[in-house]
C-alpha cells in the first residue's frame, strides 16, 4: 500500500525508525488518561485544558470494545468522534489505546456477550483445569473474529473522519497481553498446538514461549486486517517482568506478553505490528536504563507507552534520557489524573480541585523545553550532535563533547534537578535547552570559546523563531545561565580551534 507523504508513519532517520507526522519528524510528549477516564465527556474533557497547559502535544486516550460495540453487531462512535474533536480543539494528536480481548491480560472491557458465553468465546484453562472466565484463550478464533470485526468498523470510521487531519497518529493493539494465574492456556486446542510445536526445546520457558507465539499471532492478525483499511502505525505494549525479583510468568506478570526475554519471539513472529513498547513503572535509575536499552533497536523505536508518575518517579528527568540517549519517539506517563504504582499518591492533576502536584510542574517544564526545540532534537537523534545532561545525586556538572568542542555544564538547580540538552546545528552553531544550569564552551583542554551571538527563541516546526538577543556582560566567553527553562541559539567563534 502506498502511504501518502503526510500520513503518520515510521521512517528511517539516522539509522533508526522515527515517527513522522504531517511530513516531519514528531516526538510524542503525552499523558495517558485514566483507564475509565474516557467513557464520558464529563470525565474526559476537563483534562484537555490541563494537558495543554502542561505542554502535551499528544493525548493517549482509551477506546473500549464494549463502548464501540455495546450489543453484538451494533457499533457506535459518538465518543470516538468526541475524542477527536477535543484533541483538535486543544491542538493535540491522539494515540488510541484499544481495550478489547486483552486489558492487563483480561477481558474487562470486552462486550458482555463475549464475556458471558464461554462455549463460543473460549476462555483460558489453567493447568489445574480451572476456567479463567475473564481471560481470552489466544486460540479462540470466534473471539478474535469479533474483535477483528469491531476493529474493521473503527478503522473504517477513522478513514472517514480523520484521513485529512491525521489527529489519530498511532494505535495500540490490545493492552498488556498475556495470561495470568497460569503460564499458558491448557485447553484442548492449546495442548495440541503446544505438543505439535515441540515448545519444550525452549527449556524452562517453554510454556511462556508458546503463549508469546500465540498472542503475537493474535495481535498481528488483527493488525494486518486493519492496516489494509487505514494504515496507521500500530504497536503493542508490555507489562514488564521485574529486573530484581524472581517473577514467574503468569503470576508476577502475564505469561505471553512481550517482556524483554520474549522480544526475540515477538520480533520473529510479528509481521505487521510496527513495534513493541514497554510499560515502565520501575523507579530505579538502573531499571529505567535497562529496559530502555532492551526495547531500543534499529527496527524497534523506543516509545514509553506507560511509565510511572508521582513523587520519586523521576518523570521530568527520564524524558530527557529517553529522547536524548535512546532516540525515543515518544514519552507517555500514566496517568494525568492518577499515579502508578503509588495509587494513593498525589496525582499530577487532581480531579477534585484541579490542583497540580510538584511533579506536574516539573514535567511541564521538561515538555516545554523539548517542545521548543523538537525539530532539531528529532533530526539529531541517534547522532553525535545531540547530548543530554541530567543531574543525579552527587552531580555538580558534566562535560558534553562534540569533537574538538566541549559544552561545559555546571548545575545550579535549587532542588538538584538540572536537566537539558545541547544540539550541534552546524560547525559553529549550537542550540542549548536547559533548566537549572550554567553553560559555556571550551576547547584545547579547557580554553573558553568566545560567543559571537546568543538569542532566546524556539522552533516553529523546522523554522527558528528568534525572541531576543541576550544582553551579555563581561568577556565574550562568559557562560550563559539557564536558571529558568529557556532555549538559546548560540554562535561560537571557532577560528582559534586547531
Amino acid at each position: 500500500m502506498n502511504i501518502p507523504e503526510n500520513f503518520p508513519q515510521l521512517k528511517e532517520l539516522n539509522g533508526r525508525k522515527a515517527l513522522y507526522v504531517d511530513g516531519k519528524p514528531f516526538i510524542m510528549l503525552g499523558l495517558q488518561w485514566d483507564c475509565d477516564g474516557c467513557y464520558t465527556k464529563e470525565d474526559m474533557d476537563p483534562l484537555f485544558e490541563h494537558g495543554r497547559k502542561m505542554n502535551l502535544n499528544m493525548a493517549s486516550l482509551l477506546l473500549y470494545w464494549r463502548e464501540v460495540e455495546p450489543e453484538k453487531g451494533r457499533y457506535r462512535f459518538e465518543m470516538l468522534d468526541h475524542r477527536i474533536e477535543m484533541a483538535r480543539k486543544y491542538g493535540m494528536k491522539i494515540v488510541l489505546v484499544w481495550f478489547a480481548s486483552y486489558k492487563n491480560a483480561c477481558l474487562t472491557y470486552a462486550p458482555d456477550y463475549i464475556k458471558e458465553d464461554h462455549d463460543l468465546y473460549k476462555k483460558v484453562v489453567a493447568k489445574d483445569g480451572e476456567l479463567l472466565v475473564n481471560q481470552c484463550c489466544p486460540l479462540s478464533e470466534n473471539t478474535r473474529r469479533r474483535d477483528e470485526l469491531a476493529l474493521i468498523e473503527v478503522f473504517r470510521h477513522l478513514r472517514e473522519v480523520d484521513s485529512q487531519d491525521h489527529t489519530v497518529i498511532l494505535f495500540q493493539m490490545e493492552n498488556e497481553t498475556g495470561v495470568l494465574q497460569t503460564d499458558r492456556c491448557y485447553c484442548d486446542a492449546c495442548n495440541a498446538k503446544f505438543e505439535a510445536g515441540d515448545y519444550r526445546v525452549a527449556g524452562v520457558r517453554a510454556e511462556e514461549t508458546f503463549s508469546s507465539v500465540c498472542i503475537a499471532e493474535y495481535c498481528d492478525s488483527l493488525t494486518k486486517t486493519v492496516k489494509e483499511i487505514y494504515p496507521l502505525p500500530v504497536y503493542i505494549n508490555a507489562w514488564l517482568e521485574s529486573s530484581w525479583q524472581n517473577s514467574v510468568a503468569g503470576f508476577g506478570y502475564p505469561s505471553g506478553g512481550p517482556v524483554a526475554a520474549m522480544l526475540p519471539v515477538f520480533f520473529k513472529t510479528l509481521k505487521h505490528v510496527d513495534f513493541v513498547a514497554p510499560d515502565l513503572y520501575q523507579y530505579s535509575y538502573k531499571d529505567f536504563h535497562f529496559f530502555c536499552d532492551a526495547y531500543t533497536t534499529k527496527d524497534n523505536p523506543l516509545f514509553l507507552a506507560e511509565c510511572a508518575t508521582g513523587a520519586g518517579a523521576r518523570t521530568e528527568r527520564n524524558v530527557f534520557y529517553a529522547i536524548g540517549e535512546y532516540s525515543a519517539i515518544g514519552f507517555d506517563p500514566w496517568s494525568i489524573s492518577r499515579c502508578c504504582p503509588g495509587f494513593m499518591a498525589t496525582p499530577l492533576v487532581s480531579l477534585a480541585n484541579g490542583r497540580w502536584s510538584d511533579e506536574a510542574y516539573e514535567l511541564q517544564k521538561s515538555y516545554k523545553m523539548i517542545s521548543d526545540a523538537m525539530y532539531p532534537i528529532a533530526m539529531a537523534q541517534n547522532t553525535e550532535n545531540l547530548k543530554v545532561f541530567v543531574q543525579e545525586e552527587g552531580d555538580s556538572g558534566t562535560k558534553l563533547s562534540f569533537g574538538k568542542i566541549d559544552a561545559i555544564v555546571q548545575f545550579s538547580h535549587p532542588l538538584n534537578a538540572a536537566r537539558g540538552l545541547v544540539v550541534r546545528l552546524g560547525g559553529d552553531t549550537f542550540l542549548c535547552v536547559g533548566h537549572g544550569a550554567i553553560i559555556h564552551f571550551s576547547a584545547d583542554g579547557g580554553r573558553k570559546i568566545p560567543i559571537v551571538a546568543a538569542e532566546n527563541g524556539k522552533y516553529d516546526g523546522d523554522k527558528w523563531a528568534p525572541g531576543y538577543r541576550l544582553a551579555r556582560e563581561g568577556e565574550p566567553s562568559a557562560p550563559i545561565r539557564f536558571h529558568e527553562c529557556r532555549t538559546v541559539k548560540i554562535k561560537l567563534d571557532i577560528s582559534g580551534i586547531r
